[in-house]
Protein backbone atom coordinates (compact mmCIF):
# COMPACT_ATOMS: atom_id res chain seq x y z
CA UNK A 1 0.00 0.00 0.00
CA UNK A 2 1.80 3.25 -1.09
CA UNK A 3 1.17 6.72 1.35
CA UNK A 4 -1.22 8.43 -1.41
CA UNK A 5 -3.63 5.53 -1.02
CA UNK A 6 -3.04 5.32 2.32
CA UNK A 7 -4.00 9.05 2.88
CA UNK A 8 -7.11 8.52 0.50
CA UNK A 9 -8.64 5.96 2.97
CA UNK A 10 -7.94 8.08 6.33
CA UNK A 11 -9.23 10.90 4.45
CA UNK A 12 -12.62 9.44 3.40
CA UNK A 13 -12.95 8.04 6.85
CA UNK A 14 -12.48 11.07 8.31
CA UNK A 15 -15.04 12.63 6.28
CA UNK A 16 -17.45 10.11 7.16
CA UNK A 17 -17.68 10.96 10.59
CA UNK A 18 -16.31 7.96 12.37
CA UNK A 19 -15.79 9.00 15.76
CA UNK A 20 -13.63 5.64 16.38
CA UNK A 21 -11.58 5.96 13.33
CA UNK A 22 -10.83 9.78 14.36
CA UNK A 23 -9.97 8.99 17.91
CA UNK A 24 -7.49 6.51 16.59
CA UNK A 25 -6.13 8.68 13.70
CA UNK A 26 -5.75 11.34 16.08
CA UNK A 27 -3.51 9.53 18.82
CA UNK A 28 -1.53 7.76 15.71
CA UNK A 29 -1.11 11.09 13.80
CA UNK A 30 0.68 12.36 16.72
CA UNK A 31 3.67 9.80 17.07
CA UNK A 32 3.74 10.67 13.12
CA UNK A 33 3.88 14.26 13.50
CA UNK A 34 6.23 13.98 16.56
CA UNK A 35 8.79 11.75 14.65
CA UNK A 36 8.59 13.59 11.15
CA UNK A 37 9.05 17.31 13.57
CA UNK A 38 11.97 15.45 14.90
CA UNK A 39 13.83 15.20 11.91
CA UNK A 40 12.85 18.69 10.55
CA UNK A 41 15.21 20.93 12.86
CA UNK A 42 17.99 18.67 11.85
CA UNK A 43 17.24 19.39 8.40
CA UNK A 44 16.79 22.85 8.69
CA UNK A 45 19.71 23.56 10.83
CA UNK A 46 22.09 21.84 8.29
CA UNK A 47 21.01 23.91 5.46
CA UNK A 48 21.67 26.83 7.71
CA UNK A 49 25.07 25.40 8.07
CA UNK A 50 25.77 25.45 4.75
CA UNK A 51 24.72 28.46 3.24
CA UNK A 52 26.78 30.04 6.31
CA UNK A 53 29.73 28.34 4.79
CA UNK A 54 28.59 29.38 1.65
CA UNK A 55 28.36 33.13 1.99
CA UNK A 56 31.83 32.72 4.19
CA UNK A 57 33.41 31.83 1.34
CA UNK A 58 31.89 33.76 -0.79
CA UNK A 59 32.80 36.84 1.07
CA UNK A 60 36.25 35.79 1.63
CA UNK A 61 37.08 35.38 -2.00
CA UNK A 62 35.42 38.57 -2.95
CA UNK A 63 37.54 40.13 -0.47
CA UNK A 64 40.81 38.65 -1.67
CA UNK A 65 39.81 39.68 -5.73
CA UNK A 66 38.75 43.33 -3.82
CA UNK A 67 42.10 43.36 -2.15
CA UNK A 68 44.37 42.39 -5.35
CA UNK A 69 42.13 45.12 -8.08
CA UNK A 70 42.72 47.93 -4.86
CA UNK A 71 46.84 47.04 -4.65
CA UNK A 72 46.74 47.04 -8.65
CA UNK A 73 44.82 50.19 -8.85
CA UNK A 74 45.23 52.06 -5.60
CA UNK A 75 45.22 55.41 -7.25
CA UNK A 76 41.59 54.59 -8.16
CA UNK A 77 40.17 53.85 -5.11
CA UNK A 78 42.04 56.61 -3.34
CA UNK A 79 40.08 59.05 -5.66
CA UNK A 80 36.99 57.43 -5.69
CA UNK A 81 37.15 57.56 -1.78
CA UNK A 82 38.08 61.15 -1.78
CA UNK A 83 35.11 62.57 -4.33
CA UNK A 84 32.75 60.61 -2.17
CA UNK A 85 34.18 61.97 0.87
CA UNK A 86 34.12 65.71 -0.69
CA UNK A 87 30.36 64.90 -1.84
CA UNK A 88 28.68 63.89 1.04
CA UNK A 89 30.54 67.19 2.81
CA UNK A 90 29.30 68.78 0.54
CA UNK A 91 25.67 67.60 0.77
CA UNK A 92 25.93 67.23 4.81
CA UNK A 93 27.65 70.82 4.81
CA UNK A 94 24.66 72.53 3.37
CA UNK A 95 22.31 71.21 6.19
CA UNK A 96 24.35 72.84 8.83
CA UNK A 97 24.02 76.73 7.48
CA UNK A 98 21.63 78.91 9.89
CA UNK A 99 22.43 76.50 13.16
CA UNK A 100 21.34 73.19 11.40
CA UNK A 101 17.90 74.47 10.15
CA UNK A 102 17.38 73.08 6.48
CA UNK A 103 13.99 73.97 6.19
CA UNK A 104 12.36 76.33 3.99
CA UNK A 105 11.57 79.95 5.82
CA UNK A 106 8.69 80.98 4.27
CA UNK A 107 7.43 84.98 4.62
CA UNK A 108 4.12 85.49 6.49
Amino acid sequence: MNVKKALRILESAATEGSEDIKNIFSSDYQNLRRSIMGSIPNIAWDKVKHAKDVSIDYTVDKAKVLDKSVHKRAWYYIGGAALIAASMGFLFGRGIKNGGNTRMMHKS
